[in-house]
């Protein structure tokens, strides 16, 4: 098969993008873990503050993702292998 149309997905690609959003996954629930504990403890600034950086780094680990497998099953094949 030419190497320029082939639409085999990326294993690496895959396995980098992944990686990137488990760890920033991990990160968020870090933070949402010290949110709550600060919750607890009625530090309110620092329940918002810890709170808000882990819905952040929550959203952007499941786009990392979302991301890496929409673009190696749905763009690339639709791109010709681009």
């Amino acid at each position: 098969m030419d190497r320029e149309h082939d639409v085999r997905p990326n294993v690496i690609a895959i396995a980098a993008g992944t990686l990137v959003g488990v760890l920033w996954l991990a990160l968020a629930t870090a933070a949402l873990v010290s949110a709550f504990q600060g919750l607890a403890n009625h530090r309110t600034d620092w329940w918002l503050a810890w709170f808000l950086v882990g819905v952040l780094l929550g959203a952007a680990g499941l786009a990392a993702i979302g991301a890496t497998l929409w673009h190696q099953f749905k763009v690339k094949p639709a791109a010709g292998g681009h």
